[in-house]
């Protein structure tokens, strides 16, 4: 049989690339000169640049169209404008080159929240479109989890299977488990193990202010312990215990119910933690987010009561403590501390977590950014498979 031919639209470090290994890769593009650069090391491919200056009719024959187009106009983390966002206009230059071309599959890949956009009416447009261009698609999203797959990180993402009209039927939509979390049989330890014997750079290891906002937190877990309080579930915003700030703005409003609960908690307590909250903020190292914490682990027995055996992160919502069995979601912007080592995931580490293998080259100054953006490698290798082979996703 003839050796099937992609391209990788807006490739990235080559996510796709590596999932479609089986295949031929005929043509890249992406924006990043970074990241073009990173895909040229391990795949021997120069990727193109902007999509929107390609002569597409210049692209070479293919069969599969792979696009992990940008997320941004969708995401929590953006504005959600959609496909009213320029970048989520991006879309339509991906309807143009099937127009085009007519591939026999198309494997598109974006956040969760591109599905329930601007009330679900950007997921319709979808739809359309690629009825329009006549290909089979599923009208319910197709929405698959990385725990599905047995690796340890939290990544919801839609996937968009396409089939040209003419090749036959989909196979019916996929029975997906409900509860990601059972078929889970790694851990984050499990991918510090597999990725041994690798040096450290000396910036991965906690720096004096981590250290110092560890100890802090550290002494109010112990302070908890000793009288027997039970760490709330609900963020502690620590700056609210004994201020009043000005309680006619929308920011109080909107965050009222937890504001009341910190208030309520500190009075509770005061004469336990007016010390120490005194002292805590005589550090120059205990500033802004630093001074809240989102405790995700629940019970944990008495001695394991501190951050050095669970994995935490500095978020603009505070330092977030989740026990060791998967991590968040990766993103550009969030550094995960390992607590039994006190150091950062790695790179090799974080690259694991989203499948990639030993052997690929990265560039450390820019790969945390690229891995946040990345698809996830097994999960597109299983899409691929079900879409093109007909074999189980699951």
């Amino acid at each position: 049989m003839e050796k099937l031919k992609f391209i990788d639209l807006f490739c990235g470090i080559g996510g796709f690339h590596l999932a479609l290994d089986k295949f031929e890769c005929v043509f890249a593009c992406d924006i990043d000169p970074k990241s073009r650069f990173i895909y040229e090391q391990n795949f021997g491919i120069k990727p193109e640049g902007d999509i929107c200056k390609i002569d597409i009719s210049k692209i070479p024959r293919f069969d599969i169209l792979c696009a992990g187009f940008p997320c941004q106009p969708f995401s929590k983390a953006g504005l959600k404008k959609g496909l009213n966002d320029v970048r989520g206009n991006l879309f339509f230059n991906i309807c143009d080159i099937i127009d085009l071309h007519k591939p026999r599959y198309v494997i598109l890949e974006n956040v969760k929240s591109l599905a329930s956009n601007n009330g679900g009416e950007t997921w319709k447009t979808v739809l359309k479109n690629i009825d329009k261009l006549g290909y089979y698609t599923y009208e319910t999203p197709l929405i698959l989890n990385v725990l599905h797959f047995d690796t340890p990180q939290n990544r919801e993402r839609v996937y968009i299977l396409c089939k040209r009209k003419n090749l036959g039927n989909l196979l019916p939509f996929p029975d997906i488990p409900k509860n990601p979390k059972k078929y889970l049989i790694k851990n984050i330890e499990s991918i510090v193990v597999e990725c041994e014997n690798i040096e450290y750079n000396k910036r991965f290891f906690l720096s004096n202010k981590l250290r110092d906002v560890e100890k802090i937190w550290d002494n109010f877990l112990e302070i908890l312990l000793k009288n027997e309080i039970t760490v709330p579930k609900f963020p502690l915003w620590t700056d609210w215990w004994d201020n009043d700030f000005d309680s006619e703005t929308d920011y109080y409003y909107k965050n009222k119910k937890c504001i009341d609960k910190n208030k309520q908690f500190y009075n509770k307590n005061k004469t336990i933690l007016l010390i120490w909250l005194k002292l805590s903020r005589e550090c120059k190292n205990w500033t802004g987010v630093n001074r809240r914490l989102e405790w995700h682990v629940g019970y944990c027995s008495p001695e394991k009561h501190c951050l050095k055996y669970f994995l935490w992160s500095v978020r603009s919502s505070g330092i977030r403590v989740t026990k060791l069995q998967y991590t968040p979601t990766l993103v550009t912007s969030i550094k995960l501390i390992y607590g039994p080592e006190r150091r950062e995931l790695t790179p090799k580490e974080l690259l694991k977590l989203q499948d990639f293998p030993k052997y690929f080259q990265y560039e450390e100054k820019t790969i945390l950014k690229q891995i946040g953006n990345a698809v996830n490698v097994k999960v597109v290798q299983k899409c691929a498979n079900f879409l093109i082979f007909n074999e189980p996703l699951f």
